[in-house]
């Protein structure tokens, strides 16, 4: 039989019975490394020096039975497989094993067929035993882990977040479980998410993009945000916090601001959008031409740089849907300075998409424009189109 050796501490005050055990059970089943105790002060100092997945215990030793030792092992190890094997069979000891923990009960018999079922029932108790603590440490690992990690149930609610994905939205964990995902984003402002990147992702099996999400109190965050699809179409999300780092790069003379302060030749001003239209990273070109450091403006819908009065969100929502139906779209406007002047621009924004056609985000270049726009938008079919 193929696997990994399973170690057992057999403990029995005959040694030649011990011998005969080790003996049989090793001839069952070719992983089972046997060692013998002939006490359970013997077994208890051998299961100090740990490595052993298993113990099988006779009843009726001096000193100490098979019930004060497997309390023992407990008190140090609640799950170490541990099967009572004794010549001594009554209902009262069975119950007060069961009641102590006891992983099996198996009284000794004739014949070898015993060492069979022993055998079985033993390389049983070991799997579920390391199963066990394959999950416990998964758990662990997910638990400590410095990445939000969470699960969403296909009904959208979580049924796991740890502790890292918890603190990030400002939450406790049990607020959440039970919660559904869109407790992270304001009013309807997943529309996108839900309608077209979350059916990808049961399609694809992942995505990966900016967003910008809610904290509890109100805040918004600019997220790396990441989406697997798991068994039974269970969603595995992902979450880092982004907006620090995007206002410390915006200040900062890095390879991919210079980039971006290129992009387009003089006066052109470069920002990108999470697919719902909040603004995740900010230039010092932008931060120039509109007045506004990025720690002001990261997590600002594209609206909040509109001067209409009226109709700015629905005007951005426009724009957005055009970009994502036909590649990229543009229109002359005003925009907002941050000292409260308002400038005409050109503006174009792209949709980005990953290699499966799914929308990550808007990239959005403008420039100050000759034209005047109208001081009224336009309804959608007035809008510029390319």
């Amino acid at each position: 039989m193929e696997g990994r050796s399973i170690r057992v501490l057999h403990v029995d005050d005959d040694p030649a019975f011990g011998e005969m055990v080790e003996t049989f059970l090793e001839r069952q089943d070719e992983r089972l490394e046997v060692e013998t105790a002939t006490s359970a002060a013997e077994g208890l100092e051998m299961l100090a020096d740990d490595g052993f997945d298993g113990v099988v215990s006779d009843y009726d030793m001096p000193e100490r039975n098979g019930i004060e030792f497997l309390e023992a092992v407990r008190d140090e190890d609640p799950y170490l497989p541990f099967i009572l094997f004794t010549g001594k069979g009554s209902e009262e000891i069975a119950s007060e094993a069961i009641a102590n923990g006891v992983s099996d009960y198996l009284q000794k018999a004739t014949g070898t067929d015993q060492y069979t079922i022993l055998a079985n029932r033993l390389a049983n108790a070991v799997d579920r035993y390391r199963a066990r603590r394959q999950i416990d440490l998964r758990h662990q690992a997910l638990e400590t882990a410095s990445e939000g990690l969470s699960l969403v149930n296909p009904d959208g609610t979580f049924t796991y977040v740890n502790a890292a994905f918890a603190q990030l939205f400002g939450y406790d964990q049990a607020e959440l479980i039970g919660t559904h995902w869109t407790v992270l984003y304001h009013d309807s402002e997943a529309k996108r998410l839900e309608r077209k990147i979350l059916p990808a992702v049961l399609e694809t099996g992942h995505w990966a993009g900016e967003t910008v999400r809610l904290t509890k109190h109100g805040t918004r965050l600019v997220t790396d945000h990441r989406l697997t699809r798991a068994d039974g179409d269970t969603i595995v999300c992902t979450a880092t916090d982004l907006t620090e780092e995007r206002a410390a790069s915006s200040r900062a003379e890095t390879t991919f601001e210079l980039l971006l302060d290129t992009i387009g030749g003089e006066g052109y001003v470069f920002f990108t959008l999470d697919h719902e239209g909040y603004i995740t990273r900010w230039n010092d070109g932008a931060a120039g031409f509109y007045g506004s450091d990025a720690d002001d403006v990261l997590g600002d819908h594209l609206s909040t740089l509109s001067t209409d009065a009226d109709r700015p969100e629905t005007v951005s929502e426009d724009l957005l849907d055009i970009a994502w139906r036909e590649g990229s779209v543009t229109h002359d406007v005003y925009l907002r300075r941050e000292d409260g002047g308002q400038v005409p621009v050109q503006l174009r924004i792209s949709s980005g998409t990953d290699s499966d056609g799914t929308l990550r985000g808007f990239g959005v270049v403008t420039r100050e424009s000759a034209e005047q726009p109208p001081v009224e938008y336009g309804p959608d079919p007035q809008l510029g189109r390319t």
